[in-house]
This record gives C-alpha cells, structure tokens and sequence, in this order.
C-alpha cells in the first residue's frame, strides 16, 4: 500500500523560496518568478485582449506591479500563482475601463509586419482564433473565468477555486458545462 505524503510538491516548494528571496529584495529570485509564470500571465492576457502587443504590455505591466507590491503578498492558503492571476486579471478589467474605442490607420498599420507566413495562414490562423474567442464570449462570465484560468493560464482546479472563491466541485462543474457549451457553439 503506497503512503501519500503530505509535503508540498517540489514546484509548491521552490515557488515559495523564491517568493520569499524575492520579498527579501532578491532581484534574481523575483526574476525566476518571472520566468516561471511570464508565459502563462502572456496567454491569460492575450486570450481576454484578443491582441498580441497589448498582451505584451500588459504582461509587463503585471510583473512591474507585482515586483512594486510584492510586499503586500501573504500566503493565507492561497499561492502566488493564483495572486498573480488575480492581479493579471484586474489588470484586464483595469485596461477595458481605460480603453479608446478608436484607433489611428498608424497604430494599425504599425501593430503588422510582414512575415514569413502566406497571407491564407494568417488569415485562418485570425479567423480560427476569433471563431474560438466569440464561442468563448457566449459563454457565462465564470464559466470564461474557468477556461481562461485553467487551460489558457495553466492553474490546475484547487488554485482555480480558490481565486474565484469557489469550491473544486463547482469549478470542475463550470469546466465541464463551458465544455459541454463550446462543443454545441462551435459544433464540435
């Protein structure tokens, strides 16, 4: 009969030694940090704007506010990931608020650059992505919130739960309804 342990997993483990070197003004522990979670704040960022350079900057944005109130982070159960998120997430919602409906022929034009791709790539490629982010937005708020959170952000469902303040079975219930809703939307 195999025992479970009770320790944290390795990854919990050095997550917090590098939270706690980084609070402590460790440049390099909070620049593991960054690189442990920038990919996954890029994508959380990117599937709720729609627009790789503002993910960009926004994903930046995320990182120099956490690294400036760092000290304001406190475990009480909840993981620096799921902090993290929450912080990425208002950001968005920050971002919507100040948002300019409109935008320049110049900011257009700058935000393309030709590639090495054919014009049909990119063009399935845009279209395949809007196809899944409007599926996405008939979907309800929590249940955007839970795919966003786990597939595109990478949190598994304890960590999901509890930065919506949810219990796990109601988080794997929201996954598996929005699921269920983007097979009929996109006739899967």
């Amino acid at each position: 009969m195999k025992i479970q342990s009770l320790e944290q997993p390795i990854e919990d483990q050095h997550e917090q030694k590098l939270v706690r070197q980084a609070i402590a003004g460790d440049a390099e522990a909070f620049a593991g940090l960054y690189e442990l979670y920038v990919e996954r704040i890029y994508r959380y960022t990117r599937s709720r704007l729609g627009d790789d350079q503002t993910a960009e900057d926004l994903t930046s944005q995320v990182f120099l506010n956490v690294w400036q109130h760092l000290d304001r982070y406190q475990q009480r159960g909840i993981p620096f990931r799921a902090w993290l998120f929450r912080i990425a997430h208002n950001s968005v919602i920050d971002h919507y608020r100040l948002q300019k409906d409109t935008a320049s022929f110049e900011e257009i034009e700058a935000a393309y650059t030709p590639e090495a791709i054919s014009m049909d790539e990119i063009t399935h490629e845009t279209l395949e992505n809007q196809r899944i982010r409007q599926a996405i937005g008939h979907l309800t708020e929590e249940q955007q919130q839970v795919v966003r959170l786990k597939f595109i952000g990478g949190l598994n469902t304890q960590e999901t739960a509890r930065l919506m303040g949810k219990h796990p079975g109601a988080i794997r219930a929201l996954q598996m309804r929005a699921l269920q809703a983007l097979g009929k939307i996109l006739e899967l």
